[in-house]
């Protein structure tokens, strides 16, 4: 997770060089991190954002830009050989559209933004009660979006590789699908689980999640 500072920072720096903010929202968009987008948990405002994923909930592929007044503006004043004209073949299919309408309508109806928020908290306080085993060195989060970070030595945050698919096996065979981020060409990266289960996931199967990475580490990992 950034610092607090982080994201006003940098866009006073591209203000400063009259440099577009472009925000990559394409996983962090409607919801997932318990904000509309993510850049609103610190009062940023880019110039560009780009989106896909969420805007359907992935039940038909949709992707998106959207401009702020200025580029915007800037595009539509443009003469005709240097407008951008630019579209795949099936921009604005009026199937994809349509989904993507009435999703939104089901996350606005349902509040599941701020489902996210309060039960994202939930799921990140209770993942925090693994870091007493041993090869946990951090949990992070924001919103429905959660990180487990596992480590050789917690002193100095030695990575612990190769664990990653006895891991997944240990954990699908308690019912849970996690996704590794696995650093094969950086070890600094090291192996990270990621958490991002769906905006509406009942309480109870929530609490589940921690109580079956805390057997499925001790399994895979000791």
């Amino acid at each position: 997770m950034p610092p607090a500072t982080y994201f006003p920072r940098l866009r006073e720096i591209c203000d400063r060089h009259d440099v577009l903010l472009i925000a990559d929202e394409v996983i962090t968009g409607f919801g997932r991190s318990g904000r509309w987008f993510a850049l609103r948990h610190w009062g940023v405002e880019p110039d560009l954002v780009s989106f896909a994923k969420g805007v359907t909930s992935a039940y038909l592929p949709l992707g998106g830009l959207i401009l702020s007044r200025r580029v915007h503006e800037a595009v539509q004043a443009a003469p005709a050989d240097q407008k951008f004209m630019h579209a795949p073949t099936y921009s604005g299919h009026p199937v994809c559209c349509a989904v993507a309408l009435r999703n939104l309508d089901i996350i606005e109806d349902e509040d599941l933004v701020e489902r996210a928020a309060t039960m994202g908290a939930r799921l990140l306080e209770r993942l925090g009660a693994l870091r007493d085993l041993p090869v946990v060195g951090d949990v992070r989060g924001l919103g429905m979006m959660c990180g487990i970070e596992l480590v050789r030595d917690k002193a100095n945050k030695a990575p612990l590789l190769g664990v990653a698919a006895r891991l997944t096996e240990e954990a699908l065979a308690r019912g849970l699908l996690i996704r590794m981020r696995v650093g094969a060409g950086d070890p600094a990266i090291g192996d990270t689980i990621t958490l991002a289960p769906p905006l509406m996931t009942p309480t109870d199967v929530l609490d589940r999640i921690p109580e079956i990475l805390r057997q499925a580490i001790k399994a895979a990992a000791g």
